[in-house]
């Protein structure tokens, strides 16, 4: 029998002469889907809860004029007001008790649009009651990620972007909510097509185009359904909405679809194009509207429009 000092040191020698074989390389675990929702049924109840970044043009109203040229026909209504926030209207006690009294199968959510930049804090705070209270209600949340100022290069600014992108994903994550990437839409638009105008002079607020754009973004998020074929002239109960010709409204579209596509067709395990930052996939819920509606238009001081 050999030694124990022997076979101690033919192990050491084995070690050296024959190393281990190398490990495969531990990959990064999956990054979950976006965040996305069933699609809307016809006749579906949508409230879009915002400021002026959701009532300039009457965005609304275009989803709305969007759906109905397919027959959708959603019930669509807007709670709004110039500057608000998450919190100003969830501090707002009639805001509050139309959402509870009322019966929504979705509410798009827009926060004022540097306060996911400059207090995330309080956008996590406000958009998680938000939530809780939609979900309560037996209806899907949908926040709807915001463009940045105009940068330097006429596309939104990249850290404001980037900022509103991590600000919004995690709340979507956080809260299962679905997301509707209007920003990232805005910035590829802007990156490829330059004569397209979607800023106001202001730099901030949006052109018909860039509500139009924004239209086809939630749109797509709403009903799932390409935008790529809708009118650019779009009208409502006699009022023009928009005004776009064939050939500039199919890029509109076309970026859209392409935006959401590749964002809502990404699997777990596949990096969405959104700075490798991670969203949970939402949990389904169908939203045939068969639930007791509420009746007449809701208060609101500055602006409430039932479309």
């Amino acid at each position: 029998m050999m030694p124990p000092a022997k076979i101690f040191l033919l192990l050491i020698f084995s070690w050296a002469v024959f190393p281990r074989p190398l490990q495969a390389r531990e990959e990064p675990p999956a990054s979950p889907s976006w965040p996305r929702c069933v699609p809307a049924r016809p006749g579906s109840r949508i409230l879009f809860l915002g400021n002026s970044y959701t009532f300039f043009n009457r965005m609304p109203a275009m989803v709305k004029a969007m759906a109905d040229t397919k027959g959708l026909r959603p019930d669509v209504h807007m709670h709004a007001a110039p500057a608000a926030s998450l919190q100003s209207h969830w501090n707002d006690r009639r805001a509050r008790s139309n959402m509870e009294g009322t019966a929504w199968d979705f509410v798009i959510l827009q926060d004022q649009s540097a306060t996911p930049i400059r207090a995330p804090e309080r956008t996590m705070e406000f958009g998680e009651k938000w939530c809780s209270l939609i979900r309560a209600a037996k209806g899907t949340p949908i926040l709807m990620l915001t463009w940045g100022k105009r940068g330097a290069s006429g596309t939104p600014d990249p850290q404001e972007q980037k900022d509103l992108l991590e600000t919004y994903l995690k709340l979507a994550r956080r809260e299962k909510a679905a997301l509707a990437p209007v920003g990232i839409a805005w910035e590829n638009c802007l990156k490829r097509h330059t004569d397209i105008q979607l800023y106001q002079t202001d730099g901030r607020h949006p052109t018909e185009e860039g509500s139009y754009l924004t239209a086809c973004v939630i749109y797509f998020t709403l009903f799932g359904k390409s935008p790529l074929g809708l009118p650019g002239r779009l009208s409502l109960k006699g009022t023009r909405l928009s005004n776009l010709p064939a050939d500039r409204a199919r890029i509109l579209q076309t970026v859209a679809r392409d935006t959401c596509r590749q964002l809502f067709s990404a699997t777990a395990g596949t990096r969405p194009a959104t700075a490798g930052l991670q969203a949970a996939a939402l949990s389904p819920h169908s939203a045939k509207s068969t639930r007791k509606t509420g009746t007449g238009p809701l208060p609101w001081q500055r602006t409430y429009i039932l479309l």
